[in-house]
């Protein structure tokens, strides 16, 4: 307990908050769109309906033993080929919006969604088929240069059957219910991401955003991004009570001039104690089991050799290690959730350089429970927050395949404050 002071981590309000509320904006425009599109669709199809030309309004002209059909002018043509035009301009919006079912990118939605985002899109396209054709047979009918030989009776001249363009209209308004409920189908994850997450890069360590989130009853504080967690990680193995403030990105509030006399970057996570400010996560994490070396866990090594090694591989960590794990965790983890393509050549090449790394980390262990002897140290502490989400990629196969390794991540991953961190973070420990 900090003497009645309060301790402050600021955290960035995460990027996933930004981009769910960008997707729930674009939702809100393509329904909009498509909205506008089948109204005008089906008013002008509507009133194609009341101003097509009647059987009545047909002149009749003979010649040659041939009585002729002619048509006079009439708007009907023209609102009928905008009503199928309008339509298909909405068609082809939801089609690429949507992306499909083979091509579209980002999180795939639940079975139930995605089974009634299939039927509604194969039944949108038949219906799209119908009112397109259904509108054209009825703009072609009300051609005004249109002259048709027929029989000696008027009667026989063709005309638009009555509601041949209120079918379309008609047919048009489905078709674009169907295509909504076809795109808000296909555009609803499993994620219920109820809280924010972080992408940026801070003092060399790696803020990233976390793969899923539960939905929570109440507001929970989500500590997500990886230099943060290294602080939590920290005063929850020293057992030090402190209180979470997150930091409103979408207002730029970590670029105002408070938080700035904070963290003069403009970065997270910053400490207050007291009078006392501090930032960058792994200088805090020393600080704090500095201040603290006499409760909680021994985090800085017993002797002064000892903590020369704990120094040695947390500095490995910061040179060797986190340079590699942060452009791979942004390609494999970030890119992809942010809608962006991800670096596969340069990911192939940072784990190539990983693996060196990690033969090296595996030899290490071979001969030590810990990375800086046999007891958990900063040094095993400072790798976990990006350990963590190079284990939830691929990578997670590099690190099992080291069989020291392996026993290393699994016993440092059991002790109970990585577990209330992973609690914290949202995710399954």
């Amino acid at each position: 307990v900090f003497n009645g002071n309060i301790l402050i981590i600021l955290l960035e309000e995460e990027k996933e908050r930004r981009r769910k509320e960008e997707m729930e904006k674009r939702k809100v425009v393509m329904c909009g769109v498509l909205s506008l599109l089948g109204l005008l669709s089906a008013l002008t199809a509507f009133a194609a309906e009341a101003t097509k030309v009647k059987k009545s309004q047909a002149k009749v002209t003979t010649s040659d033993s041939l009585t002729r059909c002619s048509y006079h002018r009439s708007p009907a043509y023209n609102l009928g080929f905008a009503s199928a035009v309008f339509l298909m301009m909405a068609q082809i919006i939801v089609s690429v919006g949507s992306g499909c079912f083979c091509c579209r990118k980002g999180p795939a939605p639940s079975r139930s969604k995605w089974i009634i985002s299939l039927i509604c899109f194969i039944v949108s396209w038949f219906t799209f088929v119908l009112a397109f054709l259904v509108l054209l047979y009825g703009a072609a009918l009300n051609d005004e240069h249109a002259e048709e030989a027929t029989f000696p009776d008027a009667h026989f001249c063709y005309t638009v059957g009555t509601g041949v363009f209120s079918t379309g209209s008609v047919l048009s308004v489905v078709t674009i219910a169907l295509g909504i409920v076809y795109y808000l189908g296909l555009n609803s994850s499993n994620q219920n991401v109820g809280v924010t997450r972080t992408v940026a890069n801070q003092g060399g360590g790696i803020a990233m955003g976390q793969p899923q989130i539960p939905e929570r009853g109440e507001d929970p504080v989500f500590v997500t991004a990886a230099c943060p967690q290294r602080v939590v990680l920290c005063f929850l193995e020293k057992e030090i009570e402190f209180e979470i403030v997150h930091v409103d990105l979408d207002t730029l509030e970590q670029k105002k001039s408070e938080h700035l006399l904070r963290q003069p970057f403009g970065q997270v996570p910053a400490i207050e104690d007291g009078d006392f400010k501090l930032f960058e996560s792994r200088a805090i994490a020393r600080y704090y089991a500095t201040k603290y070396s006499n409760q909680g866990t021994n985090l800085l090594g017993k002797s002064l050799e000892h903590r020369a090694i704990v120094d040695q591989w947390a500095d490995v960590e910061t040179h060797y290690f986190n340079v590699l794990a942060f452009p791979i965790v942004l390609n494999l983890v970030i890119k992809p959730r942010l809608g962006e393509e991800c670096d596969v050549v340069l990911v192939e090449e940072l784990k190539a350089k990983l693996g060196v790394v990690l033969d090296i980390y595996e030899n290490r262990l071979a001969s030590n429970r810990f990375l800086a002897g046999d007891e958990f140290t900063m040094a095993d502490l400072t790798h976990m927050p990006a350990m963590g989400y190079l284990m939830r990629t691929d990578v997670n196969q590099m690190v099992k395949a080291r069989v020291n390794m392996n026993r290393w991540w699994e016993e440092i991953t059991a002790r109970p404050a990585w577990k209330k961190l992973m609690t914290m973070a949202g995710f399954e420990a």
